[in-house]
């Protein structure tokens, strides 16, 4: 390999740290469902070791391998620290069992063979065998916290299903959250309805706006919402990687990547982490970046069907999520550096979240409406990839703007159309086109206004 390349493909793999690394206080801290401990002031060095007490070597964790990094990302369910008010909405520690279990698991792995980051979340009710403690609920797996040894217990309980080896641990609470979106001068998202729910204090007027830290928190909280009563958490990992993808989105914008560098330091402030993961390295791959398509970061959830099981002590079954073996595809292709598989990118009873529709912005010789139209779709989470493509020549027929798509992709094409209401939708044959779903922008259409005429959440089926 050339000097030139290596250094291409080097910028590449770093370029892809900014979706995984620089957003990772958000990722967790937003995945984080009623979790707060005090807040940390930033340090050089990470404030647990990664390894078994005893200084053995165990196979679940150990050092990156030909640059191939795997991180776990964790936030527990401890309500410690939250303000009286929050105390009476959310319960105590004491109401929640006074333990320590894990409602966020997410397994981030960058891999510069594949110039690509892959965000894979864990649902919290995943019923797996927890090493030295048997069959469980995946988030059990945390109990005791940082301090008792829960992110290695994690990392073997990940280790075991999935054969994959950990190899940093990064831990936010809600303070931290909110503290790295405020840094960041808040997250612009695209809401197209009204959503309120005092579970999580979330109230939210319908359009394009800034979310502060509080604000954003309640919308990757919430699993309330008109539209969640068929799989409620498998509905909030969906709008959580949304917002991830609208935070990547943004950072990867030209004037935010010069802000890149410096925003490692606050970012990880507000994470406890393993003593291994060293700011200065992240630092400097982060301060490479030269601009990333936002397809370089793709998102999957572990694959589950939901069933019953009795534990062994309890006199009445409980509802869980078995996972479905479809999983094992893409821990194969994580363990091997291959291509994912398909799989993963949608959750049982659940729309396919935008993070995983690739929209293409067909432009009719619209003028700026095409770029009004990308920066709608790259707001509200979508992955714009496809970017903007010239209309000419597609051999579609159309009068006016419309939402376009092949066929097999009608559900993703009305997951768009929530975000560009009045638009018409129409399947089009199979073709040779870099995209499945696509806006033709033609000229003087304008977007409507979002929640304009009092509009109601649309619950879309899944295929």
């Amino acid at each position: 390999m050339s000097e030139e390349t290596s250094a291409r493909a080097l910028g590449r793999v770093a370029r892809a740290l900014i979706g995984a690394t620089a957003t990772i206080a958000l990722l967790v801290g937003a995945f984080s469902a009623y979790a707060t401990v005090s807040y940390l002031a930033a340090r050089d060095k990470g404030t647990s070791s990664f390894v078994p007490d005893d200084g053995t070597a165990d196979p679940a964790v150990g050092p990156c391998v030909d640059d191939v990094c795997n991180y776990l990302l964790l936030g527990s369910d401890s309500r410690r620290g939250l303000t009286p008010e929050e105390q009476e909405r959310f319960g105590t520690d004491e109401n929640n069992g006074g333990v320590f279990r894990s409602d966020t698991i997410i397994l981030v792995q960058l891999d510069p063979r594949r110039e690509k980051a892959v965000v894979l979340s864990f649902p919290r009710d995943l019923w797996v065998q927890i090493p030295g403690r048997g069959w469980d609920k995946i988030n059990t797996s945390f109990e005791g916290g940082v301090s008792e040894g829960g992110p290695l217990r994690v990392a073997q309980t990940i280790h075991r299903l999935t054969g994959l080896k950990v190899n940093h641990f990064l831990y936010v609470d809600l303070l931290g959250f909110q503290q790295v979106v405020d840094t960041l001068g808040g997250v612009e998202m695209c809401i197209p309805f009204d959503v309120q729910d005092p579970l999580s204090m979330l109230d939210l007027k319908a359009g394009c706006q800034t979310l502060d830290g509080r604000q954003a928190l309640g919308y990757v909280r919430t699993r309330h919402l008109p539209c969640d009563a068929a799989a409620p958490d498998l509905s909030r990992i969906g709008r959580q990687q949304q917002f991830l993808r609208a935070v990547i989105n943004q950072l990867l914008a030209p004037e935010q990547i010069v802000r890149a560098p410096g925003l490692v330091k606050p970012v990880l402030a507000s994470l406890k982490r393993d003593d291994d993961l060293a700011i200065a390295d992240l630092a400097y791959l982060v301060g490479r970046l030269r601009g990333l398509s936002t397809g370089a970061v793709e998102f999957r959830a572990v694959p589950a069907v939901p069933g019953m099981v009795q534990p062994p002590g309890f006199t009445s079954e409980i509802s869980v999520l078995h996972p479905d073996p479809s999983a094992g595809a893409i821990f194969r292709a994580l363990r091997n550096g291959s291509a994912l598989p398909a799989t993963g990118t949608e959750l049982i009873n659940t729309p396919t979240s935008p993070a995983n529709i690739p929209v293409a912005v067909l432009d009719d010789g619209s003028g700026d409406v095409a770029g009004q139209v990308a920066d709608i779709l790259s707001t509200s989470g979508f992955d714009v990839s496809p970017g903007i493509i010239p209309f000419g020549g597609s051999g579609i027929r159309v009068d006016g703007p419309m939402i376009v798509y092949t066929r097999g992709h009608e559900e993703e094409a009305h997951v768009v159309a929530q975000y560009l209401p009045g638009v018409e939708l129409r399947e089009v044959a199979r073709s040779s086109a870099p995209w499945e779903v696509a806006l033709v922008a033609t000229p003087g259409y304008r977007p409507d206004t979002l929640g304009a005429g009092g509009a109601e959440p649309e619950c879309i089926e899944p295929d």
